[in-house]
């Protein structure tokens, strides 16, 4: 019988970091996936170090790496505490380099089923830390991203997903299946008009209604159709407006703890650009966010 597939913490070590570690021990716990923990160090800080002192660079190396993965053990001990759950066994790594690189290559190797990270609170800091990390590493991976934001004190109890109805919204919605198999599911395309401007207020009014019922049937049979059932109590809304903005308020009205969208397939324009949509939902959400790539 072939092994689960690994689980992946990107660790920064920091206090956000802890709600990645325990989100990414609860998930492991249920679906029996060994858990891996990485800390990327990056190196270009430790040369204005060296430059003031007598200090080793190599001896410096290895003792920032050593540190690294007690820490990353001390995270998984607190962890285990907060969920109250025995502590599984964790393979802690530390590694240099840049951390969006080292992250995907590490997940690469592994054959790693899920990457889950923390996120950082909405300050000027926040735009650094997610343009430079969490979206580089959705950009450069083809393992799905798990931004951790929301206290795991339990499993998943209300998802929403974005539905485009393209390919990845349907790998989203049957990874949000998957991931949370017994949660409420609200299911949201939205849609932005351009006619408005340009007929009077009544047949706006008759065109928006019967573009909406149409929209309305096909997210519920697409839906249907990429494993959702009964049994996920769906709620289905289609609402006007910009995607992005639409997806995250719709998210905080259900009061979800996890949002899931698809991003692009694996092609060299997702190496350079995250789709709008799901750069937007990374940045604003109050929830988790779970990316799906479609694999090429």
């Amino acid at each position: 019988m072939p092994q689960p597939r690994p689980i992946l913490i990107a660790s920064d070590l920091s206090a956000n970091s802890n709600l990645a570690v325990s989100r990414a021990m609860q998930l492991g716990l249920a679906t029996g996936s060994p858990l891996i923990a990485l800390n990327v160090i990056q190196e270009e800080p430790l040369w204005w170090v060296v430059k003031s002192g007598d200090l080793d660079p190599d001896e410096l190396r290895a003792n920032l790496l050593r540190e690294a993965i007690a820490c990353l053990k001390d995270q998984a001990r607190q962890a285990a505490k907060t969920l109250d759950v025995a502590p599984p066994e964790i393979d802690a790594h530390a590694r240099l380099g840049s951390p969006a690189a080292v992250v995907a290559e590490m997940a690469d190797s592994h054959d790693c089923r899920l990457i889950v990270l923390g996120a950082h609170g909405r300050h000027m800091v926040r735009d650094w830390i997610i343009g430079t990390t969490a979206e580089k590493i959705v950009r450069e991976s083809d393992v799905p991203v798990l931004v951790g934001r929301v206290e795991p004190s339990h499993t998943y109890h209300r998802v929403l997903v974005a539905v485009d109805f393209s390919d990845p919204s349907a790998a989203a919605l049957r990874a949000a299946a998957q991931w949370a198999p017994n949660a409420q599911f609200t299911l949201v395309h939205a849609y932005e008009t351009w006619f408005e401007s340009y007929i009077d207020a009544a047949t706006y009014e008759r065109i928006r209604q019967e573009q909406e019922d149409a929209l309305h049937e096909r997210l519920r049979e697409f839906s249907q159709a990429n494993g959702i059932t009964r049994d996920h109590d769906p709620d289905y809304q289609v609402i006007a407006g910009h995607p992005g903005t639409a997806v995250v308020k719709a998210a905080l009205d259900a009061h979800a703890d996890l949002t899931v969208c698809g991003t692009l397939g694996a092609t060299g324009l997702r190496r350079l650009l995250l789709g709008s949509v799901a750069q937007h939902i990374l940045r604003e959400s109050r929830s988790d966010v779970l990316t799906i790539p479609l694999r090429g």
